[in-house]
């Protein structure tokens, strides 16, 4: 499957930056003829149902003619979605300047605006009572999400 998920995302990958858009990662799943091969997509301010729709036109033909995907399967072209946990570099990057919550191996949760990351640490600046930043290592994060304003 990983191999599966690969090729595809070698392929797609062009299609979709032609259309303006990145690619934030490719998921596949199911067994034989009823796989789904889900493609998120991001654009900067927002990935419109529109520009979805174009992609899954044009990523279902170059499927379809490159026989990747054994059988039948559902191709999906959707934003990842706010609630979707930051884990990549690129996922960081797009969160960038927002606030998120990290909630610790230990349970123990933080909050405040994405300033800065690399591959080992991030860092959130908070503001309770006086500003500061506090680094938090990458793995000891179990999940991290953008807190949505409203």
């Amino acid at each position: 499957m990983r191999d599966l998920r690969a090729a595809i995302e070698t392929l797609v990958r062009p299609v979709v930056h032609d259309h303006g858009a990145e690619l934030v990662d490719v998921e596949v799943t199911g067994t034989g003829g009823s796989q789904v091969v889900r493609l998120l997509v991001h654009r900067d301010p927002a990935i419109s149902v529109g520009q979805c729709e174009a992609i899954s036109r044009e990523v279902g033909d170059l499927l379809d003619v490159e026989d990747l995907v054994p059988g039948r399967y559902r191709l999906e072209v959707t934003s990842p979605g706010l609630d979707r946990p930051l884990r990549t570099d690129g996922d960081f990057r797009r969160a960038a300047g927002r606030r998120v919550k990290v909630v610790l191996r230990t349970g123990k949760s933080q909050t405040g605006t994405l300033v800065g990351w690399d591959s080992e640490t991030i860092i959130l600046a908070t503001l309770s009572g006086q500003p500061r930043e506090s680094l938090v290592k990458r793995d000891e994060i179990a999940k991290a999400t953008i807190i949505p304003e409203l």
